[in-house]
């Protein structure tokens, strides 16, 4: 693949930066460690603006988890809750926030992306984002010939360039720094206690329909029944034990689903927290019982609603596995 630019970034930045417009959008795009943040905030420097940080596993202007709109000095301004640290599985929320940070940032803005480039998925994320931003200036960071497709696919103006010096991080080293950004998330905050009915579930239907008596419930299902809900022919219903009728109940009732979540699953749940619509920050659930959930929520704040992320991450920040909650 032929590159246009190579060399340290600062030099890089400098010939990218006569390129951008004053009120441009450019996306930079490539694998891991091959310098995108290095030379995002290198063009920060030099064209101002603002930057949306689409790496959900190594953010940088914001937590780890979404994907946020700011400045490297500043911080967050503005962000969107994926749940996850990887867009794979999903795409379509990663397309959504990054469209939508985009939208509501100030010009020029730069969008630093993950490195999921390998793949079908990965190739048709990457194409699938330049057509939704529809940029100015696509930065392709490549390695070898990985992005030649996404080169010869996109109709917008595109560079190559290579920065030297940029440092190869492991595996290990990468899940650390995502341990240590939850870490440090975490310990800003403070802990709540909210009733189940009392914040509103943001995509789940743990926060729609009809809220179910959790006595009865518990009676038919022969296990403890924290909180349960009906909408329509579905019910989902957070329960502690075994239960031992789940088939009667489905028939007695015609539900269609059935939903019982453990316990165990939301304890220790990534969530998102917002006020008015806004994204907030994350934090995580504590612990649970009938009465309601204890949260660690972002400094200073009272969510108005909450969203469960894909993770399971103790306070330490270590990630304990990643699960879906209807």
């Amino acid at each position: 693949m032929k590159i246009d630019h190579s060399g340290p970034v600062e030099e890089v930045a400098s010939r990218i930066a006569e390129r951008v417009p004053p009120d441009g959008c450019v996306l930079l795009v490539g694998g891991v460690d091959v310098g995108k943040t290095t030379l995002a905030r290198a063009l920060h420097r030099l064209v101002g603006g603002e930057v949306v940080d689409a790496d959900l596993g190594q953010s940088v202007i914001g937590p780890p988890t979404a994907i946020t709109l700011g400045t490297y000095e500043a911080g967050m301004r503005d962000g969107y809750f994926v749940g996850d640290t990887t867009p794979r599985g999903h795409l379509l929320y990663a397309l959504c926030g990054a469209k939508r940070m985009v939208q509501r940032a100030c010009r020029p803005v730069l969008v630093d992306t993950d490195g999921y480039i390998s793949g079908q998925a990965g190739r048709a994320y990457k194409l699938a984002l330049v057509e939704a931003l529809d940029p100015d200036l696509v930065i392709l960071l490549p390695r070898g010939e990985e992005l030649e497709l996404l080169r010869v696919s996109c109709n917008m103006e595109s560079v190559s360039v290579r920065i030297s010096g940029v440092r190869q991080k492991s595996r290990e080293e990468r899940a650390n720094t995502r341990e240590e950004n939850f870490r440090r998330e975490f310990e800003r905050g403070h802990e709540v206690r909210v009733g189940w009915g009392e914040v509103a579930w943001r995509e789940t239907l743990l926060g729609a329909g009809e809220i179910l008596d959790p006595h009865t419930l518990s009676k038919m299902l022969g296990c403890e029944v924290l909180f349960a809900r009906r909408l329509g022919k579905e019910v989902i219903a957070v329960i502690e034990g075994k239960p031992l009728s789940a088939g009667a109940v489905r028939s007695f009732w015609e539900l269609e689903e059935l939903y019982l979540v453990p316990k165990s699953y939301l304890e220790d749940r990534l969530i998102g927290c917002f006020t008015g619509g806004r994204f907030l920050g994350i934090g995580r659930i504590i612990a649970l019982d009938r009465e309601g959930l204890v949260c660690c929520v972002p400094e200073g704040t009272y969510p108005e609603a909450i969203q469960l992320g894909h993770l399971r991450v103790t306070a330490s920040g270590r990630e304990l596995g990643r699960s879906v909650i209807p």
